[in-house]
């Protein structure tokens, strides 16, 4: 019987799937909650027609790609063009604590935990679509540790639009 010298490490396959739907239901949430919340069509009406962003898992990992397009936000995974605005995350660990509620985006960044690529304007607009979009998405209990400020929104109009969204807007997209 041999002694065996080295470990060969795991794949991480739970996280990389847990980040996957993640970025399929944050994309879902962009789309729907971008044609339903003033506040996010507004961020989004600066944007210019045609703009591609990527949150993108590095090396291998999972991708979303949201794009502008006539003037509504659509999510893909696949685009034939490169984006104007990439955060990529550093590997799948950062990912899963920034995209499950473990971690924030401000306590990400502090930590180098992704790396952004492209106008800082534009991923600071993204930055408060995503606060806005995390506010409707889960309660104020995870929010308060997600971000500083947690965003006014009515509790009739939070409450009737995470309905919505967890009801058709997840499946349908619409």
């Amino acid at each position: 019987m041999g002694i065996k010298t080295s470990v060969d490490p795991g794949s991480k396959w739970f996280k990389k799937i847990t980040a996957k739907v993640v970025l399929v239901i944050l994309g879902r949430a962009f789309q729907v909650l971008s044609r339903k919340d003033l506040s996010i069509a507004r961020e989004i009406d600066q944007w210019p027609e045609g703009f591609k962003m990527e949150l993108n898992i590095m090396p291998y990992g999972p991708n979303l790609i949201i794009e502008k397009n006539e003037g509504f936000i659509y999510a893909k995974n696949i685009s034939d063009k490169a984006p104007d605005l990439s955060v990529n995350f550093k590997n799948v660990e950062s990912a899963f604590m920034l995209l499950t509620p473990l971690m924030g985006v401000p306590q990400g960044f502090a930590e180098h935990r992704f790396v952004v690529i492209g106008d800082v304007a534009k991923a600071m607009s993204f930055t408060r679509c995503l606060n806005l979009i995390l506010a409707y998405l889960y309660p104020d209990f995870l929010c308060r540790n997600l971000m500083r400020n947690i965003p006014e929104i009515n509790f009739l109009n939070r409450m009737s639009r995470r309905a919505y969204f967890y009801s058709l807007g997840l499946i349908l997209g619409f």
